[in-house]
């Protein structure tokens, strides 16, 4: 059988594990590909999956895989959507390719890449894995918030994480916003960037809601966990 197949039924499984609803009803109306009985058949030999009549359960070693399948789907999602700018449709379709042929290891430089988000763009969680659990925050960590960018650097808008929407047409109406270039003119007493041929003062609480890619070469950096798709509300 196909992994890619195989793949799809065990990322299938982990959504419907979110969900708490893990049954082979639910996972018929699911899957993108033909429900297949040799599938499941193959996941229960491979000691992936145990069923108990209309119930699914994932073992241990299917767990696993599924998180590994899924958390390479969503992190191709960033990677796509904050890095690359693609727009949702062609985000989704690279995501499926990725998650069938990167390697664990190259999946963690992804994630550490980005500072080890923990949602993808559609607000689902991202599994951590042993990168995040180390806290590896160190000299490949390139999307930082703005506000730990020295002065006189001049850096590229990743996205703006912020809940306020009065912040967010204040930025908009500077030219603020994902893809624009900024350049730290001050950072003391107030905050003061420069874009284009306007100097704007921020309010410092604003610069850490501005997330910008600046990879940092000779010293670590501690990055917020936390990530969200270009201009996501917190809260909503």
């Amino acid at each position: 059988m196909e992994k890619k197949a195989l793949d799809e039924y065990m990322e299938a499984l982990w959504y419907l594990a979110e969900e708490n609803n893990l049954s082979l009803e639910r996972l018929q109306d699911l899957v993108d590909v033909t429900f297949n009985d040799d599938i499941i058949r193959q996941l229960t030999e491979q000691q992936l999956i145990q069923l108990h009549g209309d119930k699914i359960e994932l073992t241990p070693q299917g767990r696993d895989q599924a998180k590994q399948i899924v958390r390479c789907h969503r992190l191709a999602e960033r990677l796509l959507a904050d890095v690359l700018g693609m727009q949702l449709k062609e985000m989704e379709q690279g995501a499926c390719e990725f998650e069938h042929i990167l390697a664990a290891e190259i999946v963690d430089s992804i994630c550490t890449l980005l500072g080890h988000p923990s949602e993808c763009p559609h607000g689902l969680k991202i599994p951590e894995g042993k990168c995040c659990r180390q806290a590896r925050e160190t000299v490949t960590s390139a999307i930082v918030p703005l506000s730990r960018v020295p002065v006189g650097e001049r850096v590229k808008v990743c996205y703006i994480n912020t809940k306020s929407n009065s912040r967010i047409h204040k930025l908009c109406h500077f030219g603020i916003m994902p893809g624009s270039y900024i350049k730290v003119h001050q950072k003391s007493p107030s905050f003061v960037l420069q874009h284009e041929n306007t100097q704007i003062a921020l309010e410092q609480d604003i610069t850490n809601e501005i997330f910008v890619f600046y990879p940092e070469e000779k010293k670590e950096v501690g990055l917020p966990l936390r990530r969200h798709w270009r201009f996501r509300r917190r809260g909503y």
